[in-house]
């Protein structure tokens, strides 16, 4: 995780009350401890237009180690040799993978899911016809199986341990038997999914990124809950 800064509680509140009033913000939406901070040194946090702005015009361009076009192909060329009809982005930001995907995936249908209803409101415009869903990765407000694809790039890595945990398995619980999910992160950074196979690793520029793709295997008998 990249270095944070705390935000004083009275501009939290003011962050959060502002967050609400947003056309795409689901007000039954929580912000956990660990996400009111100054990421990236971004004033608010993710929460305001202009730390949103800051974010894809500058952090997501070093996130993506100025790759990011070369990044996306191979995202979306995993996507399409799996035969993806229906892709969820999670941790969608301003919407860049986003608008890759309908670019590069014609006929998928694709949605995205941010904690900032700052970041959704911008990948409106970068991806307009996607699904936008404000919510917390950590609890997927889909039902079991509901993808058959799941990107995550750049989030499992960049939070708490405990919350890529969550994420990861609420990657794995929405994504159908046979779909695959696309990772990109650092490749130091520990790998949370448990449940799915890995297919294959890829380094991006020049390995400071990678690119993992992996399946979720079907349920053998005796293997189910108890």
């Amino acid at each position: 995780m990249l270095p944070i800064k705390r935000i004083s509680p009275a501009r939290r509140a003011r962050h959060v009350l502002a967050a609400t009033k947003l056309p795409l913000a689901n007000r039954g939406v929580g912000y956990p401890e660990w996400y009111l901070h100054r990421w990236h040194f971004l004033p608010e946090g993710y929460l305001s237009r202009r730390s949103a702005a800051a974010y894809e015009h500058l952090v997501a361009l070093l996130y993506w180690e100025l790759s990011a076009t070369r990044a996306f192909r191979m995202v979306a060329r995993a996507l399409r040799e799996s035969g993806t009809a229906n892709v969820l982005d999670i941790g969608c930001g301003p919407g860049t993978l986003l608008r890759a995907l309908r670019d590069q995936l014609p006929g998928a249908t694709v949605a995205g899911v941010d904690l900032s209803p700052y970041m959704l409101e911008r990948a409106g415009r970068q991806a307009p016809s996607a699904a936008l869903v404000h919510a917390d990765a950590a609890a997927l407000p889909w039902p079991d199986e509901a993808f058959d694809a799941v990107t995550a790039c750049h989030v499992l890595g960049h939070v708490p341990g405990d919350v890529g945990r969550a994420i990861a398995a609420e990657t794995e619980r929405v994504l159908a038997t046979g779909g695959v999910a696309v990772v990109v992160d650092h490749p130091w950074h520990d790998d949370p999914i448990r449940g799915l196979v890995l297919l294959a690793r890829r380094r991006i520029a020049a390995g400071l990124l990678e690119l993992r793709v992996y399946r979720k295997p079907p349920v053998l008998a005796g293997q189910e809950a108890v």
